[in-house]
């Protein structure tokens, strides 16, 4: 493979403008508005094939896409070809890769992911990130019906419902789990890993997707596969609560859950206080928060942009758990 020099050039310069910390596309912008090699047009994808290209380091990789395919590694044929740049510089720009991928999954964590449904045909919508370096919005999109939800727009719409679930959460642990923990059958170890497992397992489906390692097609039957038998062992957990033999008072644990609550009301500060619980979780958190509690949510935009909230699934295990709270005297009403 011979390489001319002002081919050459452009690629020192590629890689240098992406140690700068320019993007894909920004580098891609830069060539075409300059006119690098024209009539050749520039792109992102471009761009990322010659920073993945082991050849400007003088190595040959054969069969790179049949490895890929097949998930092995390619074969190597090192120092074939003159390098153009160092290996330094070459293992330089695969860190800067990984820090940028790492930020990239971080602004693209959706709260709602794989929970919004579309208002008109019912499927899930896919989520995506638009915006530059000032503002960025979050969306939930269904390619069919061609509609576009904005991320801050949904949580503000359903703020009153997240209150309500903050609210109920709160309450649980503070006066109920410490008594359901002393309820527990002894051999719940068993359960309790599986679900850790299943949890690992979804946050690397997760992962896998926002790193675009697998489709949306793919992610979305395992997220929901995994959803559902984490449902399972959940209920399961639940089931091993032995609320029957109690050595406490239901009645007097909510005489305090009241107390505390009316002192907060009187002084302005129950809102607050939730909102704040709401407002100190990072995305991730509120993410998990959602998926814990709700099986799908449906939001619809209307002519003038407003947004309303037509229908909401909880989860099974959560209604499960309310329902024997409620039958063991622990709930007297949503709280």
């Amino acid at each position: 493979m011979v390489i001319d020099e002002t081919t050459k050039d452009v690629v020192i310069r590629i890689f240098n403008l992406y140690l700068q910390g320019k993007s894909y596309q920004t580098i891609a912008n830069i060539l075409n508005e300059e006119k690098v090699l024209e009539p050749k047009k520039w792109d992102d994808s471009t761009i990322e094939k010659i920073l993945n290209n082991k050849i400007y380091v003088g190595d040959y990789e054969r069969f790179k896409r049949v490895a890929k395919e097949q998930g092995k590694e390619p074969v190597i044929y090192p120092n074939v070809v003159e390098p153009i740049i160092t290996r330094a510089m070459f293992e330089d720009i695969q860190l800067q890769k990984e820090k940028n991928q790492r930020a990239y999954c971080r602004d693209r964590v959706y709260i709602f992911m794989q929970k919004m449904k579309c208002p008109k045909c019912g499927k899930i919508m896919g989520s995506k990130g638009t915006g530059g370096k000032k503002k960025k919005y979050m969306y939930y999109h269904c390619s069919d019906c061609k509609i576009y939800l904005r991320e801050d727009l949904i949580e503000e719409q359903v703020m009153p419902m997240i209150m309500d679930l903050i609210e109920y959460d709160m309450t649980v642990k503070k006066y109920f789990y410490p008594v359901l923990a002393d309820k527990k059958e002894k051999n719940t170890d068993k359960l309790d890993k599986e679900i850790n497992t299943l949890r690992n397992q979804k946050s690397r489906i997760k992962e896998a997707y926002l790193k675009e390692i697998v489709d949306v097609e793919e992610f979305s039957k395992e997220y929901k596969a995994i959803d559902e038998k984490l449902e399972l062992l959940e209920q399961k957990r639940i089931e091993t609560i032995d609320l029957n033999k109690q050595s406490f008072s239901p009645q007097h644990l909510m005489a305090d859950r009241d107390v505390e609550k009316e002192k907060l009301i009187r002084s302005n500060k129950f809102y607050d206080m939730l909102m704040a619980e709401w407002k100190n979780k990072d995305k991730e958190e509120k993410q998990e928060f959602i998926s814990k509690f709700l099986e799908s949510i449906t939001v619809e935009k209307d002519s003038k942009g407003n947004y309303k909230l037509v229908n909401l699934k909880l989860r099974k295990t959560f209604v499960n758990q309310i329902y024997k709270l409620m039958q063991n005297g622990m709930f007297d009403m949503w709280c």
